[in-house]
């Protein structure tokens, strides 16, 4: 069998022509298909866990430097790259997991009346997320000041 040609018809291309991939107006509020809301939650919280790793490896790694670095940390060019690298993956960290929350918590929004009277739904709608961010910033805060403090 070979390739099978199928003219794109009226029909095909309008269906075709409805799909979008870039931002939607804020006039279209369209609701999210409810098969999609798993494998958003899963999406999201394997991108939470792989920055929290990122987070942990690098800050570990820099612990490590710390502890062992010895006479090398009194130079200037080591000391301001391991302060560089904290700030800026402590700031690439914050930024991230503060937008999966903010997914996490516009998911949880818009879910289902069905699963929004749930017991999880009800868990998802009192869940403080505004909480969440502040403590997810100060966390992190603390961690690369400390850090820094310990390189100067």
């Amino acid at each position: 069998m070979g390739l099978v040609w199928h003219p794109i018809t009226r029909d095909g291309w309008n269906e075709m022509s409805n799909m979008t991939y870039g931002p939607r107006s804020q006039t279209e509020r369209n609701p999210m298909n409810p098969d999609h809301y798993v494998s958003l939650f899963i999406g999201r919280a394997a991108d939470a866990r792989a920055m929290i790793m990122f987070f942990a490896l690098f800050h570990t790694g820099i612990l490590v430097v710390l502890g062992f670095g010895g006479s090398g940390l009194e130079d200037s060019g080591v000391q301001l790259a391991l302060a560089a690298v904290a700030v800026l993956t402590g700031l690439w960290s914050f930024f991230f997991l503060d937008d999966v929350m903010q997914d996490l918590y516009a998911a949880a929004s818009d879910l289902p009346e069905e699963f929004a009277s749930s017991n999880l739904g009800r868990r998802f709608d009192a869940v403080p997320v505004g909480v969440f961010r502040v403590v997810n910033l100060v966390v992190i805060a603390l961690i690369v000041i400390t850090e820094v403090l310990a390189i100067y």
